[in-house]
């Protein structure tokens, strides 16, 4: 079932369009790989899962627990993230124009 789902996965709407990976390029793959026990993989493909998973589960407790300082926290790992993505996103560009030129 898993690789049926792999397999039938829809591409980067982003990527297909303009040629070039977006921020999130990536997650799919990484996830599948982490299903599959493949945390190297996962990595390769997209070092933001991860932590987006971790932001996602932390907001999801802190909307069950209602902790007086767990907003903060929750800011703090939706900003790790998106820097994650960010630097993400600079470095495969950079690559992506490197590899061009």
């Amino acid at each position: 079932m898993l690789e049926s789902l792999e397999n039938n996965a829809p591409g980067c709407f982003f990527k297909s369009t303009f040629g070039i990976d977006c921020p999130g390029c990536g997650m799919t793959r990484a996830f599948f790989a982490l299903l599959k026990g493949d945390l190297m993989g996962s990595l390769a493909y997209n070092p933001g899962l991860i932590p987006f998973l971790i932001t996602v589960t932390v907001l999801v407790i802190q909307l069950k627990i209602k902790h007086p300082r767990g907003g903060y926290l929750v800011m703090g790992l939706f900003i790790f993230t998106s820097l994650i993505a960010i630097i993400n996103f600079i470095v495969k560009q950079h690559a992506f124009i490197s590899a061009h030129l």
